[in-house]
């Protein structure tokens, strides 16, 4: 009996299907016909996308699962439509306010706790992720996460009266570029890239 292929299987095997040019138009990321490789930036990473070899590698080797999983599920849905600029709770996207909830919650426990009380670690860390300052809360940064999906985080430091808050936003149209768990996993991924920076 052949061996059930998996979620991942699946989605390899629908990007090898995909016509290339089909998928740079929508992407916006390029392809290396010699290599048969997409190169997707992800959260400031430079990565290579091999779907003839069912791997993404990354500056260091070939990337975990969730870095994989949304470099494949990118290629497959994202739209020929650069982010709208505005910047939204990604509660507020379609069936956003059932999901982003409970174990899908949003990274921003993690961020209040490595940041919460330096504020110049935070903006020395999104800086390196090549995040831009943007006006919000005591800092913020929007991060061209993926080419056609923006993620803003914005921190309020914690003083005498109140803990630190940190709040992860989305542009409006990002649930057109990915489905909300590659969403959640785009998040986490970059929330964990900012925390990796600042320990360095």
């Amino acid at each position: 009996m052949a061996e059930k292929a998996g979620p991942m299987d699946v989605l390899w095997a629908r990007l090898a299907a995909e016509p290339p040019e089909s998928v740079v138009r929508r992407a916006g990321a390029p392809y290396d016909a010699a290599a048969q490789a997409y190169g997707v930036p992800l959260c400031g990473l430079a990565l290579k996308v091999l779907p003839r070899h069912k791997r993404v590698d990354g500056p260091d080797g070939p990337c975990g699962y969730e870095v994989t999983l949304v470099c494949v599920q990118y290629l497959l849905t994202a739209q020929d439509e650069p982010p709208g600029g505005e910047r939204v709770n990604p509660r507020s996207l379609p069936h956003g306010d059932f999901f982003f909830r409970g174990p899908h919650d949003l990274p921003t426990g993690n961020l209040e706790k490595a940041f919460g009380r330096n504020v110049d670690a935070f903006r020395k860390a999104a800086e390196t992720v090549g995040g831009r300052a943007v006006a919000a809360g005591d800092a913020a940064y929007e991060f061209a996460a993926l080419p056609r999906a923006a993620v803003t985080i914005v921190l309020w430091a914690a003083d005498e009266e109140f803990p630190a808050r940190a709040q992860v936003l989305l542009d409006k149209a990002a649930g057109r570029q990915l489905p909300l768990d590659a969403l959640w996993v785009l998040c986490n991924v970059l929330a964990k890239r900012l925390v990796a920076a600042a320990a360095k």
